[in-house]
């Protein structure tokens, strides 16, 4: 799927289990160059542009949708899994949650839960993270990403937004950055946050390897260097610039 542009657009749905996103609920292929506007409301897993991607790619899409969810939630995809990726993607719209019961809870400003194998590279939200409830299920919230399990991400950014929520792992990039012995992954290299009321990049580091650092004097040009020195050394066509006050993003 290629190129679609959605302008506000309202999309509910009040079944419990499931995906819910702008562009696809839920997606095994590639998506590339689409935009979300509007809001996603969902009491399961929702993303701007897609609900949950399993395996494929999404690769330069961007929402400035309200995503809200009680599960996984994300300002572009909900759930990332089996070695999907995201690549130079981004999101502004405010991503919210509510703790429910016993449902564990992801949210992100890109991602809510980046599963094994899958690969986030130059994404970056401004958007706030932002949620509520008493539910006793687990709750991770990351200004990027709320859960890398067994994942990787690389050069991504958070900025701007408000990254909080109720009790459990709450960071600026990651509420948790989890790897295990069978799949590997838990690795989070050159990615940044300033301004979004979080002391720490990770919230928890489960045995991962998580390089994140915080902006604190709101001038990002040392981070776009190191950001893209880390893009090159991925093999990455895309890099970033400072044109703004915040970095974006250009294809070599």
């Amino acid at each position: 799927m290629k190129n679609v542009v959605l302008e506000n657009v309202q999309i509910t749905s009040d079944y419990q289990y499931g995906y819910v996103g702008g562009v696809a609920g839920y997606s095994r292929g590639n998506i590339e160059n689409c935009s979300v506007s509007g809001s996603v409301s969902s009491r399961c897993t929702a993303g701007g542009v897609v609900g949950q991607q399993f395996g494929g790619s999404i690769t330069l899409c961007g929402s400035s949708a309200t995503v809200k969810g009680t599960g996984e939630v994300g300002g572009v995809a909900g759930k990332t899994d089996n070695s999907a990726t995201l690549t130079a993607c981004y999101a502004t719209g405010n991503v919210t949650f509510e703790r429910a019961s016993t449902i564990n809870t992801f949210a992100g400003g890109v991602v809510g839960l980046n599963g094994t194998g899958s690969i986030l590279t130059a994404c970056y939200a401004t958007g706030n993270v932002t949620g509520t409830g008493t539910g006793t299920g687990s709750c991770c919230v990351g200004g990027v990403t709320g859960d890398n399990f067994n994942g990787t991400l690389t050069a991504c950014y958070h900025a701007n937004g408000t990254v909080s929520g109720p009790d459990g792992a709450t960071g600026g990039v990651a509420g948790q950055n989890f790897k295990d012995s069978m799949f590997g992954g838990g690795i989070i290299t050159a990615c940044y946050w300033g301004d979004n009321g979080q002391e720490q990049g990770i919230g928890y580091n489960q045995a991962g390897t998580g390089e994140t650092t915080m902006v604190t004097d709101g001038d990002w040009q040392n981070a776009v260097t190191q950001m893209n020195a880390a893009l090159q050394s991925a093999g990455s066509e895309w890099q970033y610039e400072l044109t703004g006050a915040l970095p974006t993003l250009t294809k070599q």
